[in-house]
């Protein structure tokens, strides 16, 4: 586990290529699948696909609290690497980051987040007791049914 109080990842190994693995997280309609707080994403501004700059919205819930946010894709890299900031253009944007590389006939993934407003304890979210180890956690759920989906297992 990560130390920082801003930041956090989890990785996993699954038998599946690196392109799959990619067209599984860039797919606005299977990613809530993996979520434990994500419920729906669509595009969002005229958006219609994942590349560097199209603009997505994410319905997330956790516990009786519901919200949603808008992303901007900040990196596209099929099999390799998708990212992206939430909220645009926002001086302590969080962002997310997906990276892929081969492992024999598999990939290893890792999500990582850089969360600055959690160093601010007076701004939401940082009030949130224990919020960058629950994500921290979030990212090994989502890893997990990442794997699940793409292996088929349950």
């Amino acid at each position: 586990m990560d130390s920082s109080e801003t930041t956090g990842s989890a990785s996993i190994r699954i038998d599946a290529g690196p392109d799959a693995v990619y067209a599984y997280l860039t797919n606005l309609e299977t990613l809530p699948e993996l979520s434990p707080e994500n419920v729906r994403c669509e595009f969002h501004e005229g958006s219609d696909e994942i590349v560097v700059g199209a603009k997505f919205r994410g319905h997330n819930k956790a516990g009786d609290y519901e919200w949603h946010a808008d992303c901007v894709v900040t990196a596209a890299d099929p099999g390799r690497e998708f990212a992206f900031e939430v909220p645009p253009g926002f001086e302590h944007a969080t962002t997310w980051r997906y990276s892929i590389s081969a492992d024999g006939s598999g990939s290893v993934v890792t999500e990582t987040f850089d969360a600055p407003l959690l160093s601010m304890p007076d701004i939401y979210p940082g009030k949130i007791e224990g919020r960058r180890d629950n994500l921290e956690k979030a990212c090994g759920i989502t890893l997990a049914n990442l794997k699940a989906a793409l292996e088929g297992s349950s």
